[in-house]
């Protein structure tokens, strides 16, 4: 579930879905449904439950993110998916700077400090 998350959080940073813009919502919706139907045909009922615990963990952070965190699509996992969704924008921030905080300008220091201190609560 929380890589799910974390996915969704490299793909859709900043918290917001730009249509026509840099995120990549659709290509997350895609793979969402991609992860559904490999799990549909998978015979290991472990790697089955994984596969869909992942795109439920995905499909959680894209809604929060579509919606700024106001509703969560499924029960009791807003911990587990802020957690995942903020480090992949973290991630998605250093992979940008070539993991060299050192070639973030100020507003990419300033995001990752936010997240940071996010992820201490």
């Amino acid at each position: 579930f929380l890589f799910g998350a974390f996915l969704c959080g490299i793909l859709i940073d900043k918290n917001q879905v730009h249509f026509g813009g840099k995120s990549f919502y659709g290509l997350a919706l895609v793979g969402n449904s991609v992860l559904l139907i490999i799990a549909t045909f998978q015979e290991s009922p472990l790697l089955a439950g994984c596969i869909t615990a992942t795109a439920c963990g995905l499909q959680n952070a894209m809604c929060t993110s579509h919606f700024g965190a106001v509703v969560r699509t499924t029960h009791v996992t807003g911990t587990a998916t802020d957690i995942g969704s903020t480090l992949g924008r973290i991630t998605m921030i250093f992979l940008r700077n070539g993991c060299r905080r050192s070639k973030m300008n100020i507003v990419d220091k300033a995001e990752v400090g936010v997240d940071a201190r996010k992820l201490l609560v």
